[in-house]
């Protein structure tokens, strides 16, 4: 289907990706979701299948990259299993339903897809550039488990829509609205990421799509997703040990900035 050269591409554009899955908890979808974009597209699909096989895609390689960066976090002792499952519940039986809706027909558009990926982004972009940073220290007092569930409930339609694994809704939300230390915030939203997209990828690989590649189940193309896996297990280890090395304000300067050069690039094709 693709180039030697196409693989090694992808694994390095994918590299990128891991390296801010680690560092800021976002899974990483940000990066992945364009480089699965452009490759299935040269695949030969397009229109509403283009975006079921993006989201599908991209969810299969999260949940790798939140396994592995949680393992991460808990050998840094810095996990919250309690505050990661009361989030991940509700998220799971929301981002189940819209995922289920989405299969069922041909109404969930790339214009849509793309519209709410912007609508997301820019107003959490704008807080986390204007926002002041909460110390972590001993006396961290967390908010109820309901504010987690509610956040995870939401966050749960907004991942099965955008294919981003959350991350980039959860970590400003925990982090301006809860009032987290963002390193909590990151790391919460991470232990969340591969819990929301493993579920959801199971009806993805039960669907019967058309086969664009012999190795693929459902819509899970092994060839392209194998190089953006690889780069996630090597990489994505890395991202958090840089995480823990930096300030609170470096890392919120970081993620506004990732988030500002996705909308450049989005509204930049919607203009085109």
């Amino acid at each position: 289907m693709f180039e030697l050269s196409d693989y090694v591409i992808i694994a390095l554009l994918g590299s990128i990706g891991a390296f801010i899955s680690g560092l800021l908890g976002v899974g990483g979808g940000v990066i992945f979701i364009p480089i699965l974009d452009y490759y299935i597209v040269k695949a030969g699909i397009q229109g509403s299948e283009l975006v079921k096989f993006t989201l599908a895609n991209s969810f299969f390689v999260i949940v790798f990259s939140g396994i592995v960066i949680s393992i991460k976090q808990y050998k840094s002792g810095n996990f919250y299993p309690k505050q990661v499952f009361f989030t991940a519940l509700p998220g799971v039986l929301s981002s189940f339903l819209v995922t289920y809706l989405i299969l069922s027909g041909n109404w969930y558009q790339q214009h849509m897809f793309k519209t709410l990926f912007l609508l997301m982004l820019i107003p959490m972009t704008i807080r986390m550039f204007s926002q002041k940073e909460k110390a972590i220290n001993s006396d961290v007092v967390f908010p109820s488990y309901l504010l987690f569930s509610i956040t995870g409930f939401f966050t749960g339609i907004i991942t099965s829509l955008s294919g981003l694994g959350g991350g980039i809704l959860m970590v400003p939300v925990f982090s301006d609205f809860l009032k987290l230390p963002i390193k909590i915030a990151t790391s919460i939203s991470t232990g969340v990421i591969p819990i929301f997209t493993a579920v959801l990828i199971i009806p993805y690989m039960m669907a019967y799509p058309e086969v664009i590649n012999q190795f693929q189940i459902g819509y899970i193309v092994f060839p392209i997703v194998a190089p953006l896996i690889i780069s996630v297990m090597v990489i994505s280890p890395t991202g958090v040990k840089v995480a823990h090395m930096l300030k609170p304000f470096h890392l919120r300067i970081i993620f506004a900035c990732v988030s500002s050069i996705i909308i450049l690039k989005e509204l930049y094709g919607f203009i085109k």
